[in-house]
């Protein structure tokens, strides 16, 4: 049975929501790329959208020559995402969260933005030649094994809890177990494990966080994602 030391991670995002921001493009890309050029060295992509576009949407979006990491600028928001490349590839998730305390923070600054919300989501995977059966059999009571679950090809749990993270953020925690395939070298079939803690949408209009608060949040993460993931699949 995959255990949680076992999962790879795919993709890690650090995301702030900042509501009624509007910045100045040139300005904003200009400051950012001048701090971060070794990081963001590829081409940048400034998006001329109308005024009534989606705040979602995001205008500028910078990224790395190797595709590692990805910045996407929008008024609404801004996400930062790390992407595995290579299959052996190793990470320290507190490492890309403390990168993105000091790029989001900076960014709020340059762009006079409030951050009224704040998201961390963590995707990871583990190989499995049959994974809709196994997760079917490590989620369903034994009756439902012969039928419906028996042959499963695709197979999905989702779960959702609201709580008070580490009694300093009220937050949304995510999981979601469920099949797919790599890419990379060659398709193989996966167990993937999508996380997502995230603070109150509701409160965003009414809370600032500050650079501590920020800092104080990313920190937590890896290691609350990593025990959330050891009662999904324990060690032992």
């Amino acid at each position: 049975m995959p255990k949680a030391s076992e999962f790879k991670i795919a993709t890690i995002q650090a995301t702030i929501f900042t509501p009624g921001i509007k910045f100045v493009q040139s300005k904003i890309m200009g400051s950012v790329l001048q701090r971060w050029s070794d990081r963001f060295d590829a081409p940048p992509v400034s998006m001329p959208l109308p005024s009534d576009a989606p705040a979602e949407i995001p205008r500028i979006i910078l990224t790395s020559s190797d595709k590692r990491y990805k910045f996407e600028m929008a008024f609404a928001r801004a996400n930062l995402f790390w992407l595995r490349q290579e299959d052996e590839e190793e990470i320290n998730p507190l490492e890309i969260f403390n990168f993105a305390t000091e790029l989001l923070w900076e960014y709020s600054v340059l762009s006079s933005a409030k951050i009224g919300r704040m998201a961390g989501l963590l995707n990871r995977f583990v190989k499995e030649p049959t994974p809709g059966l196994f997760l079917a059999k490590h989620f369903c009571k034994e009756t439902w094994h012969d039928a419906p679950f028996d042959r499963p090809e695709r197979f999905e749990i989702h779960a959702h809890k609201r709580y008070a993270l580490s009694n300093s953020f009220n937050v949304n925690s995510w999981v979601r177990c469920k099949t797919g395939v790599t890419n990379k070298p060659a398709p193989e079939p996966i167990i993937l494990v999508e996380q997502d803690i995230n603070t109150l949408s509701e409160e965003i209009e009414e809370r600032e966080f500050t650079e501590e608060q920020l800092r104080g949040f990313f920190q937590i993460l890896p290691e609350e994602f990593d025990s959330i993931l050891t009662l999904y699949f324990p060690e032992d």
